[in-house]
């Protein structure tokens, strides 16, 4: 019976096991991602291939001495690891280098993007999980 009872607590973890692939960024910038994603408990795959999503960090702008806007914006694009086709993408978050963040936007804009955004965004790709199986 307590065999049973442990195996019903755990059976929805067991069930939907998806594997996230972070895509590298060139400096770096998806490790405030990969950070948030491994102390919340998902799997992440060494390769794209055993992934069953992707997870690309997008950063975009450059770098104007003089602005009143953040002139470098970004978001994340959950894409299926097997099609390619876009899941979702989160909300298009702002930033701007300053010599607090080492003159890297891409830092600060991927750590708001993993504090506010990215549990949605890991939920969509759950719910797309589940209708296929």
């Amino acid at each position: 019976m307590k065999k049973k009872l442990t195996l019903l607590v755990f059976a929805p973890f067991v069930g939907f096991g998806q594997m996230f692939y972070v895509a590298p960024t060139e400096k770096g910038f998806e490790n405030k991602i990969v950070d948030k994603m491994k102390s919340d408990g998902y799997k992440l795959a060494e390769t794209k291939e055993l992934s069953d999503y992707v997870i690309d960090c997008v950063v975009d702008g450059s770098y104007k001495f003089v602005t009143v806007k953040q002139n470098f914006h970004g978001y994340l694009k959950i894409s299926d690891g097997k099609t390619g086709n876009e899941i979702c993408r989160t909300e298009e978050v702002g930033g701007s280098p300053s010599v607090f963040n080492g003159y890297q936007a891409g830092f600060a804009i991927m750590e708001k993007i993993a504090k506010k955004h990215l549990n949605k965004a890991l939920n969509t790709a759950k719910s797309d999980y589940q209708k296929r199986r």
